[in-house]
C-alpha cells in the first residue's frame, strides 16, 4: 500500500470513529458514602439492645446517549447490603450498603480478607424525549411531591428507594404536564396470573420562576392472591392472630402536593389518602379493609443577608386499626423528621402500627433505620447557623404524640416526648459533605403503653457520615 493510500485509509477510519463517538456517548454519575451510627438504648428499657454499626456504599449510574433525545439509564449498587450469612435478608434490596466488618467468607475468623458480594442492578430504563413529551419504559425510580409516600431515595444519605417496572408518557404543555403510568410490581412468570400491577396518572403544574407547584397523582393497585407474599407477621399485623391471606389486593391511592415560594418565605404541603382491601381475612373470615391518610408540611424562612435561617416540618398520619379495618397510614422510610424518632425502631411494642411494612422478627437492636411516621402527629422546628461558607450548625426540636393507643387501653398516654437533634455540617465543596449528629430523646408516657409499664428511659444517638457525589 502506498503512503498516500495509507494516509487516506487512516483519515477515513478517524472520520468513522468520530461519527460513531458522536452517535453514542456514555455519561457516568454516582455517589459514595460511609457512615457510623450508635444508639445507646433503642428499647428505652432493659435490656438496652444497644446498636452500633458502620455502612459503606457506592452506586454508579451510567447513561448511554444512543441518539438525540434517546437515553438508556441504569444503576449499579456496589458493596450492597449483605449480612454475611448468605441467607436472604429483608434489607438485601435496599441501598443501605455493606455493614462495616460484614464477612461473606466461610470460616471468617481465619480468613485473610472480607470476602466479596455481587454487584446488583437496581435500575434500567429507556427515555425518549420529544418536543412536547417524553416516553419512559423500564425499571425506573419514582417520586412525587415531598417524597412523603413515593420517594426515589435521591438524597446523599437515603437508605431506601422506590422503583417500578413501568411504561409512562409525559405530555408537556407550558408549565403543565400530564403523565399516565402503567406499572407492574410483581409477576410470577410468563403467564397472566400471579401479578401485582397499577394504573395511575400524574397531573402537575410547576413554575420555577414563580416558585409555584401544584400536582396530583392517583393510582389503583391490584394483585392476585397468588402474587401476595406477606410474611406471617405482616398478615397478623393486618388481621390479628390467625389471619390468612386468601383474597385479592385492591388499593386506591391519591396524593396531592401544593407549594409556593417568595423572597424570604416558602412552603410545601402534601396529603395522601388510601382505601381498599389488602387481600387478608381475619380468623373469622372477615375481609380486612385498608384506609387512612397522612399530611406533611414544610415551611422555610430564608434571610439572605443573615447567617441564620429557619424551617419547620409538621404533619400527621392516621393510626386507627382493628381486625377488619386497618387505617394506619405510613410515610416513606426516607422521609426523616428526626434522627431517632420515626427513623429507628424504639420502645418495646409496634407503637406506630408499621409492622405491616417491615419485618417484625427483627428486634430494635438488629434493625436499621426502617421506621416510618404513622399513628402520630409531630412538629419539628429547625434553626440553622452558617458559621462559615463551609461549616454550618443545625438544631432541631421534635415533639410528637400518638393518635391512638397501641393496645387501645384507656390508661395509655399519647405523649411520645421531645427529641433534640444537633448537626454539624462541613461542606468543603458542593459535592462533598461530612455530617456529625447527636440525637437526645426524652421519651413521654406513651412508650409505657399503659398497664404494660414498658420502659421510657432517656436515650441518645451518635452519627458521623460523609458523602461524595459525582
Amino acid at each position: 500500500m502506498s503512503k498516500m493510500n495509507l494516509l487516506k485509509t487512516l483519515g477515513l477510519s478517524l472520520v468513522l470513529m468520530s461519527a460513531s463517538a458522536q452517535a453514542m456517548t456514555l455519561d457516568w454519575s454516582g455517589g459514595y458514602r460511609i457512615e457510623w451510627t450508635e444508639i445507646d438504648r433503642p428499647t428505652l428499657g432493659e435490656p438496652k439492645d444497644r446498636k452500633a454499626y458502620g455502612l459503606n456504599y457506592l452506586y454508579l449510574s451510567p447513561k448511554i446517549i444512543a441518539a438525540d433525545g434517546v437515553n438508556i439509564i441504569s444503576r449499579f449498587d456496589v458493596l450492597n447490603f449483605d449480612n454475611g450469612s448468605g441467607i436472604a435478608h429483608p434489607y438485601q434490596h435496599s441501598q443501605l450498603g455493606q455493614i462495616w466488618g460484614s464477612n461473606a467468607n466461610v470460616g471468617a475468623a481465619n480468613a485473610g480478607n472480607q470476602g466479596s458480594v455481587n454487584v446488583r442492578t437496581s435500575q434500567l430504563y429507556l427515555t425518549m424525549n420529544q418536543e412536547y413529551g417524553a416516553l419512559l419504559v423500564g425499571r425506573a425510580p419514582f417520586e412525587f411531591g415531598l417524597g412523603m409516600t413515593y420517594n426515589a431515595g435521591k438524597g446523599a444519605f437515603d437508605h431506601w428507594y422506590d422503583t417500578r417496572d413501568m411504561l409512562a408518557y409525559k405530555i408537556v404543555v407550558g408549565d403543565w404536564f400530564f403523565m399516565p403510568v402503567l406499572s407492574r410490581f410483581n409477576a410470577s412468570g410468563f403467564g397472566q396470573g400471579g401479578t401485582i400491577s397499577a394504573m395511575g396518572a400524574q397531573l402537575q403544574y410547576e413554575n420555577e420562576e414563580a416558585k409555584s407547584l401544584i400536582g396530583i397523582f392517583q393510582e389503583q393497585v391490584k394483585g392476585a392472591n397468588s402474587a401476595l407474599d406477606y410474611t406471617t407477621g405482616q398478615i397478623n399485623a393486618y388481621g390479628g392472630a390467625g389471619a390468612t391471606s386468601t383474597g385479592a389486593l385492591d388499593i386506591q391511592r391519591t396524593n396531592f402536593v401544593l407549594g409556593r415560594g417568595f423572597d424570604s418565605f416558602g412552603f410545601k404541603f402534601e396529603a395522601g389518602f388510601q382505601s381498599g382491601n389488602v387481600g387478608v381475612e381475619t380468623s373469622t373470615g372477615d375481609s380486612v379493609a385498608v384506609n387512612g391518610y397522612g399530611m406533611a408540611a414544610e415551611l422555610y424562612l430564608v434571610r439572605p443577608e443573615s447567617k441564620w435561617d429557619y424551617s419547620m416540618k409538621l404533619g400527621m398520619a392516621a393510626g386507627d386499626s382493628d381486625n377488619t379495618d386497618f387505617g394506619a397510614y405510613a410515610f416513606d422510610r426516607n422521609y426523616n423528621v428526626a434522627m431517632l424518632m420515626f427513623n429507628h425502631r424504639l420502645g418495646q411494642a409496634d407503637f406506630f402500627n408499621t409492622n405491616v411494612h417491615k419485618d417484625s422478627t427483627l428486634s430494635v437492636g438488629e434493625s436499621a433505620d426502617d421506621e416510618s411516621v404513622s399513628n402520630a402527629m409531630y412538629i419539628a422546628p429547625t434553626v440553622n447557623y452558617a458559621w462559615s461558607d463551609r461549616l454550618s450548625i443545625r438544631n432541631t426540636l421534635v415533639y410528637a404524640q400518638l393518635l391512638n393507643e397501641v393496645q387501645n387501653s384507656v390508661d395509655s398516654a399519647k405523649d411520645l416526648g421531645l427529641e433534640w437533634d444537633i448537626e454539624v455540617i462541613y461542606k468543603p465543596t458542593e459535592r462533598i459533605q461530612w455530617v456529625n449528629q447527636v440525637g437526645l430523646l426524652f421519651p413521654g408516657g406513651a412508650w409505657k403503653n399503659g398497664a404494660d409499664n414498658f420502659g421510657n428511659d432517656f436515650t441518645f444517638g451518635l452519627a458521623s457520615k460523609a458523602a461524595i457525589s459525582f
